[in-house]
């Protein structure tokens, strides 16, 4: 089964050519058929693509996997690039979130109306449950959460009600490519924690062939839930994890050293055949 990703926007770039900054977006290309996975914040992404010879037009549609601009901001400029596609994401994505710590806060979620993304795309189909968007591939919807090393994340909360709360990121899902030889598994920052969307994946799957994308595991997770994860990767085994963007360098490091050949350090620029 022809399986593909290119990185389009992460944190670090590859080449000068291509930029970076602090988001996530991936091109999958499945059997000749692409989707694009989240769209950073702003052009970077259509910029990428453009430079690694890759046409948006062709795209089957669009996924978001969580509500943070980070994510989605770049929709526009993607769809400019792409044309009017269908666009995937929960309904709790377009909620009100923040970053927040003492008395200061910043709105970190999606900065566009629902009205607005349907005006530029084919429609906007909002789903809790699994979504299939390309022969074979799925969102997974709601992800349960069964561990008890992941949970709320520090300084990330949305508006409830007129209150800001600790965000239990309802609307986290992820993009499951279904093969013979197990799940490509691809996360936008994996919040609702990276073993809970392995083990929900494996449910359905007797395998995991690849992980790609970002996995929350920097930006001050606890070791606790760093050494658990790590501990859960050597018992799947994923064939590669290609991991970025929310990753953290330091956590990238172990990884590197405890996987060898099976881990990659995901960049901006970055093309690989699973």
């Amino acid at each position: 089964m022809e399986i593909k990703i290119s990185v389009l926007c992460d944190n670090y770039a590859g080449l000068r050519l291509f930029r970076a900054e602090h988001g996530l977006s991936v091109l999958l290309e499945v059997e000749g058929k692409s989707f694009l996975w989240d769209c950073g914040q702003s052009d970077v992404a259509v910029h990428n693509a453009s430079a690694l010879g890759i046409d948006l037009r062709r795209l089957e549609g669009i996924g978001i996997s969580h509500g943070h601009y980070d994510h989605a901001g770049g929709l526009p400029a993607a769809l400019a690039a792409a044309g009017r596609k269908p666009l995937f994401m929960h309904p709790e994505a377009l909620g009100e979130k923040y970053l927040a710590f003492g008395e200061n806060s910043l709105f970190i979620g999606i900065p566009y109306r629902l009205e607005a993304l349907e005006s530029l795309s084919l429609g906007v189909e909002l789903s809790v449950e699994p979504v299939e968007v390309l022969p074979g591939v799925r969102l997974t919807g709601d992800i349960p959460r069964v561990t008890d090393f992941e949970g709320l994340e520090v300084g990330l909360f949305a508006l409830k009600e007129g209150e800001l709360v600790p965000d239990p990121f309802p609307d986290d899902q992820s993009l499951v490519v279904d093969t013979p030889d197990g799940a490509v598994v691809l996360t936008g920052c994996a919040h609702s924690g990276l073993v809970n969307v392995l083990k929900h994946v494996l449910e359905s799957h007797g395998r995991i062939r690849a992980v790609v994308g970002g996995t929350h595991l920097g930006l001050g997770a606890r070791r606790e839930r760093i050494d658990a994860t790590l501990d859960f990767l050597e018992e799947v085994l994923p064939g590669k994890m290609i991991l970025c963007h929310c990753t953290g360098q330091a956590v990238m490091q172990e990884i590197s050293t405890r996987f060898k050949d099976r881990a990659v350090q995901g960049q901006t620029g970055l093309t690989m055949n699973l």
